[in-house]
């Protein structure tokens, strides 16, 4: 058995592992016309499947509700946060000069990470990695403007100290990642022959389209940029 988003991807990646062996065996085909004097101003023949049909039947076994991410804990976060917040500061040498704002940053992200631990623990939201990197970025602005040294920091190494800290958040922030919610399937033939009856099977008509990428070679700034474009 396996989820349904397995079976659908298994069935792209063949199409496109189809398209690879044909293109290879077309590459193989023009070197010999290419070495034939009969065949060389001939066109090349070259298969393509531009849309693919199948229908499909499988048995759906189970469904898999949605996992939400696992925050943390507001301690170990705030901790770690406010170690690499001063790590930082010292590196760009402004940490003895932002007193002020390391008080303000503490207070502000600490309110921060109650708040959205609070809606964690309500299940009012989900909460994610991203919302929680934002949670920082607005505690770390609304410091900086409330800082009488606001003036006196260098925006380039506050931007430096604010790269910093998504970094390390982003690294230890979760204690457990989210999952979609999942469909378990069967597709085995013999499986569903089997087991198939109204209520537990379907059938899937899934049609796939092929569109083709090339590289395209352009230069920027003196150096030479490649691109996959459409065909």
């Amino acid at each position: 058995m396996s989820e349904l988003s397995e079976v659908l991807g298994a069935l792209m990646i063949s199409l496109v592992h189809a398209r690879r062996l044909a293109d290879e065996e077309t590459a193989a085909v023009a070197e010999y016309y290419k070495d034939n004097p009969l065949l060389e101003g001939m066109s090349l023949p070259r298969v393509r499947v531009p849309e693919l049909t199948i229908d499909m039947p499988v048995t759906f076994e189970q469904h898999v509700p949605a996992k939400d991410a696992e925050l943390d804990t507001t301690a170990n976060i705030h901790k770690a946060l406010m170690e690499q917040f001063k790590q930082s500061l010292d590196d760009e040498d402004i940490l003895s000069k932002s007193k002020n704002f390391q008080s303000a940053f503490d207070k502000e992200s600490r309110l921060a990470l109650e708040k959205l631990s609070e809606i964690q623990r309500t299940g009012t939201s989900r909460v994610t990695r991203e919302a929680l990197l934002r949670g920082i970025d607005d505690a770390f602005m609304k410091a900086l403007k409330k800082s009488p040294s606001n003036k006196e920091l260098p925006f380039e190494k506050t931007q430096v100290v604010s790269k910093a800290i998504r970094h390390r958040i982003s690294q230890i922030a979760l204690k457990s990642n989210s999952n979609p919610s999942a469909l378990i399937t069967n597709a085995t033939t013999s499986a569903v022959k089997e087991t198939t009856n109204a209520a537990n099977s379907v059938r899937l008509q899934i049609t796939l389209r092929e569109e083709g990428l090339e590289w395209a070679t352009s230069s920027q700034n003196g150096k030479l940029k490649n691109r996959l474009q459409p065909e």
